[in-house]
Order: C-alpha cells, then sequence, then structure tokens
C-alpha cells in the first residue's frame, strides 16, 4: 500500500480517491499546520496544502466543480486529459499543469499510456502573484517544460515532511521549496517561450553578451546580429528578462566588474579598462548607480 498522512481535516479543494500504489504519495497538510502557516511572517504568502507523487497512474481521474486552492501537476512521463472551462488538451512527459484557485476542471491519466505525476497543492497571499508570474508568457494551463532532473529533485525534497511528526520547522521548509519551484517555473517557461521564438534564442543572445562584456554593444549592433528590428528585439527581450537590452548588457558588466573586485587586487581604472570603459569615473557611476557601492566601498566591505 502507498504512503498518505492525513490528520485533521484541511481546508482544501478534496484530492482525488485514486488508490495508492505501493511506490505512490499523497500527504495531506493537517487542519492545525494550515493554520500555523497560514499566519507565519515566512510561510503566509505561499505554503503546500498537499504533496504528491502517482506513478504510472492508471485509472486516476478527478472532476472538480468547486477549486478552493491552487493546484500544479508536473508529468513526467506517460499523458493526462485535462478540461476546464477555457481549455481542452493533453499533458504529457515534461509538461506542467497548473490551475489556480475558483477554476472548475476535470482530468484523467490516459488508459493506454496513464501519465506519471508530481503534484502539491498550494494556497498564501502571495500565491496570485506567484500564478501571474508564472504565466507570464501564456495564458494556457498547460506549458511545456521538459525533463527537469533539478524540479525532481525539489519534489523530492518536499516528500521529506512525510517524516517529521507535523514538525514546524519541516513545514516552513517545505514553504520555502514550492515558492523555490514556482519561481523556477516561471524561469523556465520564459526560456523555453523564447526559445520558440524564430530567431529569438535568449541563451545565445546573451552569451554574445557575455562574449563582449570588454567591449561595447549597442541595440543596433545586437538587433542586426540576430536579424532582427531593433523595435522587435528589445520588445522580445524585456519580455522575457524584464530588462532593455542595454540595460542587462550593463548588468551583466557591472556583476563582472563584482568578480574582478573581489577576486584581484587590480586598481579602478585597470577594471575600468577591461570592461571597455575608457573613464574610471564613468565606470563608476555606472556601478554604484547599479549596486548601490562605489567600487572602493563595494571591495572594502566586509562579507563572510
Amino acid at each position: 500500500m502507498g504512503q498518505i498522512t492525513i490528520i485533521g481535516l484541511p481546508i482544501m479543494s478534496k484530492p482525488s480517491q485514486w488508490p495508492l500504489t505501493a511506490t505512490a504519495i499523497r500527504s495531506i497538510t493537517p487542519q492545525f499546520m494550515l493554520q500555523e502557516l497560514s499566519t507565519n511572517a515566512v510561510t503566509k504568502g505561499c505554503y503546500p496544502m498537499a504533496i504528491g507523487y502517482y506513478p504510472h497512474a492508471r485509472g486516476h481521474s478527478i472532476n472538480r466543480r468547486l477549486h478552493d486552492d491552487n493546484l500544479l501537476i508536473y508529468c513526467t512521463d506517460g499523458t493526462g486529459h485535462v478540461e476546464t472551462e477555457f481549455f481542452e488538451g493533453e499533458v504529457k512527459q515534461g509538461d506542467v499543469l497548473l490551475i489556480p484557485a475558483g477554476h472548475a476542471h476535470h482530468y484523467h491519466a490516459d488508459t493506454v499510456s496513464p501519465w506519471t505525476v508530481y503534484w502539491f497543492h498550494f494556497d498564501g497571499k502571495s500565491s496570485r502573484e506567484l500564478i501571474d508570474n508564472l504565466l507570464y508568457q501564456t495564458n494556457q494551463p498547460v506549458t511545456s517544460v521538459g525533463l527537469q532532473p533539478q524540479l525532481i529533485a525539489d519534489f523530492k525534497r518536499l516528500f521529506n515532511t512525510r517524516h517529521t511528526g507535523y514538525r514546524s520547522a519541516a513545514y516552513i521548509h517545505a514553504a520555502s521549496i514550492v515558492r523555490q519551484i514556482l519561481c523556477y517555473l516561471a524561469m523556465e517557461i520564459r526560456d523555453a517561450q523564447a526559445a520558440q521564438q524564430h530567431n529569438f534564442s535568449l541563451e545565445a543572445i546573451q552569451q554574445f553578451m557575455l562574449e563582449h562584456l570588454g567591449g561595447e554593444l549597442s541595440l543596433d549592433t545586437l538587433a542586426t546580429h540576430f536579424n532582427l528590428s531593433k523595435y522587435h528585439f528589445s520588445n522580445k527581450y524585456k519580455q522575457l528578462t524584464g530588462y532593455p537590452p542595454i540595460k542587462h548588457f550593463i548588468h551583466m558588466k557591472m556583476e563582472h566588474a563584482c568578480y574582478l573586485l573581489d577576486s584581484n587586487q587590480s586598481s579602478i581604472k585597470t577594471i575600468s579598462s577591461q570592461l571597455g570603459y575608457d573613464d574610471p569615473l564613468y565606470f563608476s557611476r555606472l556601478f554604484r548607480k547599479t549596486t548601490g557601492f562605489t567600487p572602493t566601498a563595494y571591495r572594502q566591505q566586509k562579507r563572510a
């Protein structure tokens, strides 16, 4: 029989009644712990209400007309089918299914190739903002991020809460992992969306920027190199990263400046020159504007 933890009456959408197999996991956060997590200053923004793992979940099916919390499912094998008010389609290997609170839905495992899924229900005062961040590039509930070993490892770390006797510290840690997963997925989804854009590989663009930290790059140069108009290039880059391309390039330069200041005792003038700035004062102003420190003050900071 699979492992299950149900004590108390959690305030959450009813989980599926799928009978657990020997390797499956379903763990529901008890009511007293939910009350603690929802008021704790560290966790009240986002916390898990239930977590689970269903391998090759033949016969797994759920139909919710009322959905009081948020649900994230990560499919690592097989196929599932989902239907909401605004979407109907498949969930395949490497797909993430996100259903915010308040959205009625039905999903089930494929009869021929049933899905293997990691999942958690979550809630919290910051849940809406985290969901909006995750859905920044798409309003569809299903998005492909591919097989992610780090993501699978994070889910497995969540399952450690099942053997702690409901220790507060373990659930506080679990809440931080849930937030980390949501933020990580938001980044991966943005990168995946960028990779799908014709002639727009964010990874290639940023590698090009890194190779030119010692010189200058203009928007014209970047757009021309990647065969795009300045408007389209700048617009898409900001959409995917949150920054205009040249501002982000300057941030990369200042980030590398921090490394140079930490790793050697070269003069500010030398470091300025290494980053393509002939005027050390101009470099210092940019550095302070970005980091909040002058280069000299940064170097004098006592850090562990």
